[in-house]
């Protein structure tokens, strides 16, 4: 073969090879083109079905959420299931939705038992779950998400209370504490701080206005009134003299005299100066007031509600309790109650015992001579029934603080 020919030959191979790769270079340019717009078309198809499965999920949420309109009192407790009942329709939840409730960005599980404490809005924020798959050249997780915020109105519309409010009635000279025996409270906030307005002047006779308030942290706002009075000092005869003339006489009972007897003695029989002396005039205020309260033909249930309602509406409870306050007022005896309008329980109790005797009724005291306190039972129809003056309890086998 010729040089010439050679030559020709090897040009010809050499076209050849370029044709060859440019064939195959157009083969894989067509390949991939061909798979990027496959892949462009997969991914325009997964954001049309992203975006309707996100529509159908909004759907879904709208149609779950209820709308509660009532507010919520300060202080409710709601459970896991009590935001789902109150806030969800659980049989419009897609079965392959997974709900979510946040409370301020808090979520709320079966743990918590939620207590609303703060007055106000209060934002919710509703948020469903639902897993979407999709292939492009291998397949994706991801979760679609849709939330919603609501808002609850919480309210505080109970007013805190004030309780152990009633008069007051001591004598001149005796100390006061006007705040003794009440408290103020409310359900969510607790124990609050009672608030005083009024004086007394425990050094003259009359009658005070005391007015106590509390706020709770709300700012509801609670009163009450009640009235001190505040009596002369009882005054007691001296040996030999006659009766106190700031004591009261008993209709229908005898005067205390200040003669001596015939044996000498100087002490009058109803001398209120004396223990004896005021028992007897408490014995004979006792004969006085059941001749006017027990009626013929009563129940013996009849008479002991009798003698309840007498005490409890005519007798004032004496505040001061101490041995000294006794030696000037005799809380602790039947006189106080019944002759001076003011006594202890203790003195509410011999009181009971003395009107029982008049009535025919058989009691008991109880807690008699003990730092307590003090209230009778009487025997009525077979059993043994509670009756405290002082206490303002009648009825019952069983006394409330026997149960404390």
């Amino acid at each position: 073969m010729s040089k010439k020919n050679k030559e020709g030959k090897k040009k010809d191979n050499k076209k050849n090879k370029y044709k060859i790769i440019i064939i195959i270079l157009s083969i894989l340019l067509i390949i991939g083109l061909a798979g990027l717009g496959y892949i462009f078309y997969k991914r325009q198809s997964n954001e049309k079905t992203r975006e309707l499965e996100i529509k159908n999920l909004e759907k879904n949420l709208q149609s779950v959420v209820l709308d509660y309109k009532d507010s919520i009192e300060y202080g409710t407790i709601w459970s896991f299931e009590d935001f789902y009942n109150n806030l969800i329709k659980k049989d419009k939840l897609d079965k392959k939705v997974s709900l979510d409730i946040l409370v301020n960005s808090v979520g709320i599980d079966e743990t918590i038992n939620y207590q609303f404490k703060k007055v106000g809005n209060l934002k919710l924020t509703i948020i469903l779950t639902k897993p979407y798959k999709y292939t492009i050249l291998k397949s994706y997780k991801e979760d679609l998400i849709v939330k919603e915020d609501i808002e609850l109105k919480i309210e505080d519309t109970k007013l805190p209370v004030i309780t152990g409010v009633q008069d007051k009635t001591i004598t001149v000279g005796d100390k006061i504490d006007l705040l003794e025996g009440l408290e103020a409270s409310d359900e969510v906030d607790g124990k609050l701080e009672l608030k005083v307005e009024g004086t007394v002047d425990t050094n003259k006779a009359g009658t005070y206005e005391i007015k106590v308030s509390c706020s709770d942290i709300n700012g509801n706002i609670s009163e009450a009134k009640f009235k001190v009075t505040v009596n002369e000092k009882p005054k007691t005869s001296t040996s030999g003299g006659s009766t106190s003339s700031g004591s009261k006489k008993p209709s229908g009972g005898s005067s205390s005299s200040g003669s001596s007897s015939s044996g000498g003695s100087s002490t009058s029989q109803n001398d209120a100066s004396t223990q004896a002396g005021r028992l007897n005039l408490a014995k004979a205020e006792a004969k006085r007031v059941a001749s006017q309260i027990i009626k013929p033909g009563m129940s013996d249930y009849q008479k002991a509600e009798a003698i309840f309602n007498y005490l409890s509406n005519n007798v004032a409870t004496q505040t001061n309790q101490s041995t000294e306050a006794y030696k000037t007022n005799f809380g602790n005896e039947a006189y106080a109650a019944l002759v001076l309008k003011i006594a202890a329980c203790s003195g509410f109790c011999k009181a009971v015992t003395l009107l029982c005797n008049e009535a025919g009724l058989r009691s008991q005291h109880i807690n008699q001579n003990e730092w307590t306190h003090q209230w009778n039972l009487v025997y009525i129809n077979g059993e043994w029934i509670v009756l405290d003056a002082q206490g303002g309890i009648f009825g019952g086998t069983r006394h409330p603080l026997e149960d404390w």
